[in-house]
């Protein structure tokens, strides 16, 4: 056998398709026997480069059947010196030999999951051949997310080199500390501030968003999904935007491309946009719309006239040094500052949200809450706002963190669009009307079968009578301006002539007065209509500290490989401390010693993998079609909601695995939100079946499961009891909180030296009077007693 193969060999590949490295017969090549190796050669079969995955070099190691240690292959096959003077073997060194042993080539793919081209009958991987066709459909996209390498080598040479390191470091570090304790982004304003969101949070704002539209691909289809107009909302530099270019692929291009960037102080961000979607083919304008494209972005030429004018200057200067040492090196990455001026993209980057426009693709991602005190005001006025945007037959993607507050502006979200209060006994998810966006408004009447009073009967017999009063007034001005009109006025010009037929017209259907024209349905994640079970309609509740409720809230993971800034930027020694929020300067750096420091420095995390992992919430909301069809059908599957069998062929129907399943002997639990409104545990044992046993086993986090179970546990929802006791503890703990912080500023009073009230008491008691003239309670009493005098002004005269 011959030693030393790598993963690109044969012998490697054929053992990942299922093919035992004893069924294939390998000959050592050695000097004694080159002469009938060259005598037999027909019996063999030369393998080329292909199969390696790239080129080798022809230099030859000194050292025979021996690996070389640089430049070249891992584990690549060399002649020996005396088959390299005669050149018979190896005449180029990318072929190698190898001979099948005839009596095993019938049984090479006989596999139930293969192809006899060795290629999987169904799945991507060797694991998803062998499941169900069902389980299949709702399994979630495992795969590592990779962002592409042309955006992360932007990122790298031409945003994050052009900042001081450990800058970049610290405010990276103040963001990861910010997002800890608010739970929620913030809009960066500053060059540096962008620079810093970039390299800490953009990485898993992309793998999120990119999971989440893969979810919508799959569940519209892969041929159906093609949005001609699309509208991303967010904080960073158009991040899903980004991620939508990237599944769509390059021949991807919409009539319209809209990108938000949320802030009023958002002209850097946008500049760091424009130059990661440059990076894209589909990108690229047309010559026909680079000739009508005049001004691209919304960004201000009178800000834009200064910094240009700098980097000109810089990019000229480093242009010139590149042409210069031309000769020395091929084509280089070019480092540095990028004219974003120059560049034409096919997104418009806003300054503002459209009015009038409509898309069929709205992504928002974690800018539905701007600060937690507005939490749920700023997502009830921002949902609004951007459901007037949504066109009929579109799809609006919700993406935020996968922590508490995340969790809850997402149901909050959910609440709004669909409102489950209203519809409890309903059943399956019938698209719900959308009353505020709808042209429609419908009429306050009440049906035939519902209790009707007096004050029903005035109201509708003073709304038929100011119809009628309408209709009066209109004719009596017509009357009074043209005359009132004759019998003869009144009938057609061809009414009796005997040569043409009087064929009635066919009048367009019509809607009622309790239509409404827009219509919203979850696609995912959630399988049903009704009232989330894990909604607690609060964030504070999960900041009290300790009480018996369990408070748990959907999220779901996604790992995505690290690029190499992402790794610059983890090293050092402010990203590779466990933080000490008790320090002062809120890492610990000060307290440890300078030996320490020194090992810190450079070395990153301990045992560090190439890849992280984020949790986030999302959910995905269809506007149904506004034609009189399809609104009269969806009226009438309400109206006739009788049943209480659900379409199990629907994928959308099916139950969600919120939890990493627990796997015990011949037994399954899942953990899932079912479509009965009601989070349940699913046992699925090994009596159930061999194939559903199996693939329970392999279900994950975030997957659809269509295969039934054998028992099921209902988990009890929190009461409204348990509610109220929640609201107690939540203000206890504010109190309790409250306390603490003046506990603390008291301490720091008390505590200070003798000497300080002796030697500085002039100085001691100008701070005391500043902190109580600054506090709200002595403005408040201020304004009471009717004070005209500000204090802060006041000079003692």
């Amino acid at each position: 056998m011959i030693r030393g193969l790598s993963r690109r060999s044969t012998n490697f590949k054929l053992g990942r398709v299922g093919i035992p490295s004893h069924l294939v017969v390998r000959y050592k090549s050695t000097s004694k026997d080159h002469e009938k190796l060259k005598l037999d050669s027909s019996t063999y079969e030369f393998i080329k480069d292909d199969d390696f995955g790239s080129s080798v070099s022809s230099d030859a190691s000194s050292l025979p059947f021996e690996m070389r240690r640089h430049g070249e292959l891992f584990g690549q096959l060399v002649r020996s010196e005396s088959l390299k003077k005669d050149n018979n073997l190896n005449e180029i060194d990318e072929d190698y030999v190898k001979r099948q042993n005839p009596e095993y080539e019938e049984q090479m793919y006989d596999s139930p999951f293969r192809n006899e081209d060795g290629s999987f009958i169904k799945g991507d991987t060797a694991e998803e051949a062998r499941l169900h066709d069902l389980t299949l459909v709702g399994r979630s996209d495992r795969r590592v997310t990779i962002l592409p390498y042309e955006i992360a080598n932007c990122i790298n040479n031409n945003i994050l080199r052009l900042v001081y390191p450990d800058r970049l470091r610290e405010k990276a570090a103040k963001i990861y500390q910010s997002l800890n304790k608010d739970q929620i982004q913030n809009a960066p304003e500053t060059a540096l501030d962008c620079d810093a969101h970039i390299a800490a949070l953009f990485l898993q704002d992309y793998s999120h968003v990119h999971q989440v539209l893969l979810e919508l691909q799959k569940r519209v289809g892969k041929d159906k999904f093609n949005p001609k107009s699309v509208l991303d909302i967010g904080y960073g530099p158009a991040t899903g935007m980004v991620a939508l270019n990237e599944i769509m692929g390059n021949d991807y291009i919409p009539d319209e491309k809209d990108a938000y960037i949320v802030g009023r102080n958002n002209f850097e961000m946008k500049k760091r946009a424009k130059i990661i979607l440059s990076r894209q083919i589909n990108e690229n304008l047309t010559e026909e719309e680079e000739v009508e494209e005049e001004v691209t972005n919304d960004i201000s030429e009178e800000q834009n006239v200064k910094e240009d004018g700098e980097l000109r200057k810089e990019v000229e200067s480093e242009t010139q040094e590149m042409e210069e040492n031309e000769g020395e090196l091929e084509e280089e990455e070019y480092i540095g500052p990028v004219l974003t001026s120059d560049i034409k993209l096919k997104t418009k980057l806003r300054d503002s949200l459209p009015v009038t426009k409509k898309y069929d693709l709205i992504i928002v991602n974690q800018a539905l809450l701007t600060r937690e005190f507005n939490f749920p005001r700023d997502i009830d006025i921002n949902i609004h706002m951007i459901l007037k945007l949504l066109s009929p037959g579109g799809h609006l993607v919700l993406v935020e963190r996968g922590n508490a507050l995340g969790f809850e502006t997402i149901a909050r979200a959910r609440q709004i669009m669909i409102r489950p209060e209203s519809y409890e006994t309903e059943i399956g998810k019938i698209p719900r009307p959308y009353i505020k966006g709808s042209k429609l408004k419908p009429q306050k009447l009440k049906k035939d079968d519902q209790l009707i009073s007096e004050d029903d009967i005035k109201f509708e017999e003073e709304l038929l009578a100011k119809y009628e009063r309408e209709d009066e007034a209109f004719e009596q001005e017509l009357n009074d301006r043209y005359g009132k009109p004759s019998e003869k006025d009144l009938k057609f010009e061809m009414e009796d002539s005997e040569d043409f037929e009087v064929i009635p017209v066919e009048e367009e259907p019509k809607l009622g007065t309790e239509s409404v024209d827009f219509h919203l349905s979850i696609i995912a994640p959630c399988p049903h209509h009704g009232k989330c079970p894990l909604q607690l309609g609060d964030p504070k509740y999960y900041k009290i500290p300790s009480h018996k409720h369990r408070l748990n809230f959907c999220s779901f993971n996604k790992t995505v490989e690290r690029p190499k800034y992402t790794m610059e930027l983890k090293k050092g020694r402010r990203l590779s401390t466990a933080w000490d929020k008790s320090s002062e300067d809120g890492f610990g750096i000060d307290k440890l010693s300078k030996k320490t420091l020194q090992n810190l420095e450079g070395s990153g995390r301990p045992s560090g993998r190439n890849t992280e992992s984020g949790s986030f919430s999302y959910l995905i909301a269809e506007r149904a079609l506004n034609d009189v069809e399809t609104i009269k059908k969806i009226e009438s599957d309400r109206e006739y909601n009788t049943s209480n069998k659900l379409d199990l062929f629907d994928p959308t129907n099916w139950p969600r695995v919120i939890d990493n399943p627990t796997k015990i002997k011949n037994n399954v639990k899942l953990n899932v939100c079912a479509p009965s409104a009601n989070i349940e545990t699913w046992q699925v044992p090994k009596s159930l079946g061999k194939q559903i046993y199996h693939d329970a086993r392999k279900a994950d986090r975030g997957d659809l499961w269509a295969l039934g179970k054998k028992s099921v546990i209902v988990k009890n929802q929190i009461s409204d009891k348990a509610r109220e006791k929640l609201e107690f503890l939540s203000k206890a703990h504010k109190k309790t909180f409250l306390k603490e912080q003046r506990k603390k500023k008291f301490k720091k009073i008390v505590s200070s030296s003798e000497n300080a009230f002796e030697d500085d008491i002039v100085t001691f008691a100008d701070s005391l009077a500043t902190s109580l003239e600054s506090s709200k309670k002595y403005k408040t009493k201020g304004k009471k007693a009717g004070f005209t005098v500000n204090p802060t002004d006041y000079d003692g005269k």
